[in-house]
């Protein structure tokens, strides 16, 4: 099995990607904020058993550079996308994406849809992100350098519900290495995206997976109507992370249907 860890140039700076595996249509993974693409490390492991899979780092996280230019757009990071397919030769691939990842996903979708072979969403929102004014104002006052650590540790805080030591650890390890300026503007930057108008531009497969633990009308398998899902019980919101082989299970399934 071949695996190559480099840097190809994406519009704004270099981006960091793991790319390995041969044969089949290629997996393309986004992880999701404050995060890297070492959350997918066994996605990775088992995919390239039988066929190329790629995860890169989105800008301003990992080994990714920041933008000079200050975008963290979605549309933007589709771009990142869309240059790491360039550079890497994909041709058509599979997007998979977790969490703020699938709003990137959504973004790519609605921008390429002639790109896609197929689309895997973990665990994202479906439904157009609006704050309040209260809203607003937490947000703002967390974000405040003094208390940015403590605020954006207790946002993750419930979604670590179920997660495994380990899953706690990597997550929380991610989010402190993570530039606080990358996290809140690239957060910033995606309110008011609305992922169904993307979707809407995408007649391709596509499958949510979900966990049963936060489930409730603002995630991808309610706000987006007739998507297929697969829920995951006991575990975190970073399914991947908390139960891989059952992720790689539902991945072999959906990839065997294409």
């Amino acid at each position: 099995m071949t695996k190559l860890t480099m840097f190809v140039d994406g519009p704004a700076g270099r981006l960091h990607l793991d790319d390995g595996g041969t044969g089949g249509v290629p997996v393309l993974f986004v992880h999701g904020g404050g995060a890297n693409l070492s959350q997918w490390a066994a996605q990775l492991a088992h995919l390239r058993a039988s066929r190329r899979a790629l995860a890169f780092d989105l800008r301003g996280m990992g080994q990714s550079d920041r933008p000079a230019d200050g975008d963290y757009g979605l549309e933007a990071m589709a771009g990142d996308v869309l240059a790491v397919a360039a550079a890497r030769r994909l041709g058509r691939f599979v997007l998979v994406a977790h969490s703020y990842g699938v709003a990137v996903a959504c973004a790519f979708a609605g921008a390429h849809p002639d790109r896609l072979a197929g689309l895997v969403l973990v665990d994202g929102y479906g439904a157009k992100l609006v704050l309040s004014p209260e809203e607003e104002r937490q947000m703002a006052e967390g974000f405040r350098p003094e208390r940015y650590e403590s605020f954006t540790a207790s946002w993750f805080e419930p979604l670590l519900v179920n997660a495994r030591p380990r899953t706690r650890e990597a997550v929380l390890g991610s989010l402190r290495a993570t530039p606080p300026e990358v996290f809140t503007r690239s957060l910033r930057q995606s309110i008011g995206f609305d992922p169904g108008a993307a979707l809407a531009r995408y007649p391709g497969p596509r499958l949510a997976i979900a966990c049963a633990a936060l489930d409730n009308p603002q995630m991808m398998q309610h706000a987006i109507p007739g998507i297929p899902c697969r829920m995951v019980e006991g575990v975190s919101h970073w399914i991947q992370l908390d139960a891989p082989d059952e992720v790689n299970a539902i991945l072999d399934e959906f990839l065997a249907g294409l």
